[in-house]
């Protein structure tokens, strides 16, 4: 999973090699619908954040998460799936594990 992150990360490069098509990478971690700037093609996306933040998810509470302007990837394998709150987006364990990661990246500065 963590792989699927970095080539992505990398706009579809593997060490060095392209092996997906950098435009299709760029407009799949874009929304693609008007009225939800939530998902791109396929890939779950945090508009409201102030740095960039895509992800896949899995049924089962699967996350690569990318932050590409820190060169991050969460990975997490799940049982079961979190729940979507009414008023969010996203699960609350995916704020979670990105709240956490970010705290322990700032430690490092």
């Amino acid at each position: 999973f963590a792989r699927l992150g970095k080539l992505y990360n990398d706009f579809g490069k593997w060490n060095g090699k392209q092996v997906l098509d950098s435009t299709y990478v760029t407009e799949s971690i874009r929304p693609q619908l008007e009225d939800y700037p939530h998902y791109g093609l396929g890939i779950w996306l945090e508009p409201d954040l102030t740095s960039e933040v895509f992800y896949f998810r899995g049924i089962l509470g699967q996350y690569v998460i990318v932050l590409p302007q820190e060169d991050v990837i969460i990975v997490r394998l799940g049982k079961e799936g979190g729940k979507v709150p009414d008023d969010k987006e996203h699960p609350k364990d995916f704020y979670f594990y990105l709240e956490e990661v970010l705290k322990m990246l700032s430690l490092n500065d």
